[in-house]
């Protein structure tokens, strides 16, 4: 018998740096470590659920990379939707601000390490079982792949973890970023009396590397528990290939998308898909691993009664265009769909939207995916065909980009592509499969820092002000509209550490975001 010591949370004191509570829980067998893990380890399911004040978002962790991209906009015509005020909360990330905790008026703050706090709470339980599990005593051969499953398991989630707050504060990988700071590796469960030092990206990178070759030898040829909601070793293969592809090896990025392939091959097909079902589902042949759940959804879109259809944020016109086979993808019709937004908040007058389909924000109640760690074998596909065309390999390139337009176009022609075309286009298919998972922000950092084809380009938002009038109904009217416009080859892709943490110690180096004004634009153009 031991005991897990569990931590006292702070909302001044970074996670990292914390000091254990005496407060400890009793754990006996792996069934009581697996627990911990499960419950502590892997985020909690996010979602917007109603209360008697209205919609508000529960456990809604990393989504700042949905409002950073380039995905989403504001309704312009109304805010009604917004009824969890999230549009306000995301003000410093949605405009790339220095400081993400500043409101637009600038007289109060909100939390800017959130995200942070949550990604190193679940750090540390892994590291606490890391440093627990060994001590158990294994009776039996079932009790060996347990014990060899949770191991794996909390290796995939602590390189998870790490993978993403070093896409967030840390600069993109490439050989001249190497040495630049990222984020503190703390691997151990114990208090250590010291000064924390940020790790830099080469350094992180490593760690992810070295905990995704733990998680593959102790998940290979193991059980799988509790499909999709725990990770198995497609999924470590899946993190591996994209790992691979951020560091531009595209012979290991390849190599490991055809693992993922040759376990599991399958994708939905959106010619027999049956319309207004969702098609994010446990039970689609695609889904290889999903967690923390699709509170995106609720906030784009959580009220769509006949007479009060006001979506919050509606699909902006960067990802609109990406669609360039329009009526011909059905992705038109199932990730994204267009719109009548309006109704008795704008006097009965309707205007045509694109809003988001992939998943059913007015539908409350539980979502089966996840908005930012949900892994499709659709993603293993576009890994392969990306480094295969990179590393000149054009045919595999063109058969695995073409097997996946055989499940979302009407009619799927040849693909001819070359060289850059093919990129262009495989980065354009991207864009589309993968919208609203939370890829497409860290997407944008590493085109900037590709060898073959470098990309960057230029992203405008914009941030509006309302007034509200009436009782019944109530009357959402813009009054003052911001331009923010994040430049090609932003420094601001790359966020400074939260002021949290900074204000804790601040001797931590840290990537500096400049500064960022707005223009204003008269209300109505």
């Amino acid at each position: 018998m031991f005991y897990v010591a569990w931590q006292v949370y702070s909302a001044d004191v970074p996670v990292f740096l914390e000091e254990y509570s005496q407060d400890l829980a009793k754990v006996e067998t792996f069934s009581d470590l697996d627990e911990v893990l499960l419950g502590k380890g892997y985020l909690p399911s996010g979602r917007f659920e109603n209360n008697t004040y209205g919609v508000s978002p529960v456990n809604a962790f990393f989504q700042a990379t949905h409002h950073m991209a380039d995905e989403l906009a504001f309704n312009e015509r109304s805010n009604i939707g917004d009824l969890a005020g999230i549009q306000p909360q995301m003000f410093g990330w949605y405009t790339w601000q220095q400081s993400v905790g500043l409101p637009y008026e600038g007289n109060s703050r909100t939390s800017e390490s959130r995200d942070w706090k949550q990604a190193y709470s679940c750090i540390n339980i892994c590291n606490m079982v890391l440093a627990s599990v060994n001590d158990l005593s294994v009776n039996n051969q079932v009790e060996e792949l347990q014990k060899k499953r949770i191991k794996g398991e909390t290796h995939f989630l602590r390189a998870l973890y790490y993978f993403t707050l070093g896409n967030l504060y840390g600069q993109p990988y490439c050989t001249k970023t190497l040495n630049t700071p990222a984020i503190p590796i703390k691997l151990t469960e114990y208090v250590e009396d010291k000064d924390y030092t940020v790790n830099t990206v080469e350094e992180v990178y490593t760690q992810v590397l070295n905990d995704l070759d733990e998680a593959e030898t102790h998940l290979k040829d193991n059980e799988v528990k509790n499909y999709p909601y725990r990770a198995d070793i497609i999924t470590v293969y899946l993190l591996k290939s994209r790992v691979y592809l951020y560091m531009q090896n595209w012979k290991k990025a390849l190599e490991y998308a055809n693992l993922v392939l040759d376990k599991r091959d399958g994708l939905l097909n959106l010619n027999s898909h049956t319309p207004d079902t969702e098609v994010l589902t446990k039970a689609s042949p695609e889904t290889i691993f999903s967690m923390g759940g699709y509170p995106l959804a609720g906030c784009m879109y959580c009220s769509r009664e006949e007479e009060n259809k006001y979506p919050a944020y509606v699909v902006s016109k960067d990802l609109l265009s990406a669609f360039i086979e329009g009526d011909n993808d059905w992705r038109t019709q199932y990730y994204i769909m267009k719109e009548s937004i309006g109704g008795i908040s704008t006097n009965y007058v309707y205007t045509d939207a694109w809003v988001l389909s992939k998943v059913k924000g007015w539908e409350y109640g539980y979502k089966e995916s996840s908005d930012h760690f949900m892994f499709r074998t659709a993603e293993a596909y576009l890994n392969a065909a990306e480094a295969a065309a990179y590393s000149g390999d054009e045919t595999t390139a063109r058969t695995m980009i073409k097997t996946l337009r055989d499940h979302r176009l009407k009619e799927s022609h040849d693909v001819t592509e070359s060289g850059k075309e093919l990129v262009d286009l495989i980065r354009r298919e991207r864009q589309c499969e993968l919208c609203f998972e939370g890829h497409r922000w860290f997407d944008l950092r590493r085109y900037t820092v590709c060898d073959k084809f470098p990309y960057s380009k230029k992203i405008t938002h914009r941030y509006i002000k309302y007034v509200k009038s009436g009782f019944y109904p109530v009357i959402s009217t813009p009054t003052e509209i911001v331009e923010y416009v994040l430049e090609e080859n932003d420094a601001a892709y790359t966020l400074t550490l939260p002021k949290e943490v900074l204000d804790f110690q601040n001797t931590l180096q840290t990537n500096q975001r400049p500064v960022r004004k707005g223009k204003s634009i008269p209300v109505g153009n």
